[in-house]
């Protein structure tokens, strides 16, 4: 909200040097604003003079002083100075960041949230893990993220809908069906010959136990029972998933099933339309689609040499299938070994649709689970890893959304399970909830003390309610600090949502309650005067309403008492 004025006020005195002939009326003016890491820097910070340096041929410092010279900001700022080499640095009134303060409060926070999306229509998939064993702790990652990624799009102003794909076609899912039958024989007393590339884990060996113990009927045919215990087996297994998601935080709007693009004829469809366009061609045998016409990448199969379609040809059903839904934007979430695949697919939507750009891949680095200090190991085949469903059950669903989002998606994350059960201020999330619950507690002890805090309560609920506050008396420096670290919520929501990076929203609340514990150290908060009292509330008040919106959006609870 206080970067939105800032960017109106850059360009209407852009609008003014236009005027004068001092800039072009043909070049746009999209100021770039930033918050300074350093203090002293100010409270927002443009480099609008190096961008429009070039165009004017005119050197940033040269520029930065025109600009200045023609800003309106005496009601918005108490200085604007330069910066470097031209960089344009402000500093805005304490009483702006004060009286703006009251207006969340008045309208609610929701109100000022930044309207990115414009009622965008967005399908974001995300985990996707084929249904062939339980979730490991690394597509939990991927949930979390996409589940807040999400989240954050839809207080946004983007519309959105989150799917799951079952990958329940291919080899995989076969091969579930080859190892269930397989241990089926083997615990029926038959000598087995059971390959290393089939599925080792223990879930297996129960999938078919419970065949035996149910007397459920299995085909003498091998191809016929194969087929059945990879659709049972298959089901067993995503009705597990998608248990452990939900036990997660994490709830789906779609499952789509990769069968129903070949039992509605999706796929071959595509691949007609592909050969239509002189976009895909046979060699060898095998059907293969030009990639290389669009991205820098090398011709890829659609089709083997034995009749068999390849994920790629499925893949590109699937996401021409997503357009045709209606969506703007496609956002896939990948493991980050997937990195080489993203060209071929935004070559598939640009030969079928011309719309490459409304595919947005974020990929998700590998995960090290730690636990005494050494790592985990994790491998779905051999049956050594450790299930989400595990991990949830050691930490809890709130420490684990929010150590997954700890660090950057495509950074690798090490996991410390020891430092996830700690309840001090050495863990992250308990250190961010306990700011909430220290509130909480300040706030029985003044009604202990005989203040009525349900006026913040009664006329938040009314809108443009007026409250009996006097928030000149918050004029310390920590007090101020506060106030900016409430207001730079929307900052952190905005950038977020144009980068599609959640866990900006994680630091973010992690800096603001270091904020608040050393406000509330330094800081007494009741048995004042009564009016400094009241206001010191107050602000408390707003700062735990945002604490709790932040981690609402992370799916991580608010406790009001630890």
């Amino acid at each position: 909200m206080m970067r939105k004025k800032i960017a109106e006020m850059i360009r209407e005195a852009c609008e003014t040097c236009k005027t004068k002939g001092i800039i072009p009326h043909e070049i746009d003016i999209e100021p770039i604003i930033e918050t300074p890491r350093e203090v002293e820097f100010g409270d927002y910070s443009t480099n609008i003079a190096f961008i429009l340096a070039p165009k004017l041929r005119k050197n940033p410092f040269e520029i930065a002083e025109i600009i200045i010279s023609h800003l309106n900001y005496h009601d918005v700022c108490k200085k604007v100075e330069f910066a470097g080499k031209g960089f344009i640095n402000f500093f805005v009134k304490d009483e702006l960041w004060r009286s703006s303060l009251l207006d969340i409060y008045r309208y609610g926070i929701d109100d000022f949230l930044p309207d990115i999306g414009k009622g965008k229509k967005v399908l974001i998939e995300f985990v996707s893990a084929n249904p062939t064993g339980p979730l490991h702790i690394g597509h939990g990652r991927g949930a979390v993220v996409g589940d807040v990624l999400a989240n954050i799009l839809k207080s946004t102003g983007y519309k959105v809908v989150k799917e799951y794909y079952i990958n329940d076609a291919g080899k995989q899912i076969n091969t579930l069906g080859e190892s269930t039958y397989l241990r089926w024989k083997e615990l029926k007393g038959e000598s087995v010959d059971y390959p290393k590339d089939f599925y080792q884990g223990v879930y297996v060996k129960e999938f078919a136990a419970e065949l035996i113990e149910k007397n459920i009927p299995v085909s003498t045919e091998r191809l016929e029972a194969v087929k059945q215990l990879a659709e049972y087996s298959g089901g067993k297994v995503m009705k597990g998933i998608q248990e452990d998601l939900e036990g997660f935080g994490v709830y789906f709007d779609n499952y789509f099933r990769e069968s129903t693009l070949f039992e509605k004829g999706i796929v071959d469809e595509t691949l007609e339309l592909l050969k239509s366009k002189g976009l895909a061609y046979e060699k060898d045998e095998a059907l293969w689609f030009k990639t290389g016409l669009f991205e820098n990448d090398e011709d890829r199969v659609l089709v083997k040499s034995d009749g068999e379609k390849t994920y790629f040809a499925s893949d590109i059903a699937y996401h021409r299938h997503k357009l045709e839904r209606g969506f703007e934007l496609l956002i896939d979430l990948w493991g980050s070994d997937h990195h080489g695949y993203i060209p071929r697919l935004r070559a598939s939507l640009d030969a079928i649709a011309g719309k490459k750009d409304r595919l947005k891949v974020i990929l998700i680095q590998f995960v090290t689970l730690l636990k005494d200090g050494k790592p985990v190991g994790m491998s779905t085949r051999a049956g050594q890893f450790t299930t989400l469903k595990d991990v949830l059950g050691e930490v809890g669903k709130d420490a684990a959304r929010f150590f997954f989002l700890m660090r950057k998606s495509d950074a690798h994350l090490e996991f410390d399970l020891d430092l996830a059960k700690k309840t001090s201020n050495e863990n992250p999330v308990f250190y961010v909830q306990y700011a909430n619950a220290r509130i909480e507690s300040i706030f029985r002890n003044a009604e202990e003390d005989g203040i009525d805090t349900s006026i913040f309560i009664e006329n938040e609920k009314k809108r443009d309610a007026n409250i009996n506050v006097n928030l000149d008396i918050l004029t310390s420096d920590e007090e101020i600090t506060l106030i900016k670290g409430i207001h730079q919520f929307y900052d952190v929501m905005e950038g977020c949502a144009r980068t599609f990076e959640p866990h900006r929203l994680t630091f973010y609340l992690i800096e603001l309650v270091g904020r608040f514990h050393s406000y509330y150290n330094k800081t007494r908060v009741l048995k004042n005067e009564i009016d400094t009292t009241i206001s010191r509330l107050f602000l408390l008040f707003m700062l735990q309403k945002i604490i709790q919106k932040g981690l609402y959006i992370l799916g991580v609870s608010a406790p009001e008492r630890m």
